[in-house]
């Protein structure tokens, strides 16, 4: 068992993406309410505007502002955040 484990372990560190956020990152938002099937179209995108970090609240948790520099009252899960690269 122990060995089949590590081996699981390994095979999930392989594709686990280590995602460093920072205070005045500018990140997007994944729109998980919308994320199921029949609640969007085909071509509709999931992700928010662009939302810079003001807070980081512990492991992995943060605090949003957008542009207008209104802040999100709740924390948001760095699991549905993705950097923004401007082009």
């Amino acid at each position: 068992m122990k060995k089949y484990q590590s081996k699981m372990k390994s095979m999930f560190e392989r594709r686990a993406r280590k995602r460093d956020f920072k205070e005045g990152d500018i990140v997007l938002r994944w729109d998980s309410i919308r994320e199921g099937k029949g609640k969007h179209g085909k071509l509709n995108n999931l992700w928010f505007v662009p939302l810079a970090i003001v807070e980081v609240k512990g492991n992995n948790t943060f605090v949003l502002q957008n542009i207008e520099g209104i802040y999100s009252t709740y924390t948001i899960n760095g699991i549905f955040l993705k950097n923004y690269i401007k082009y």
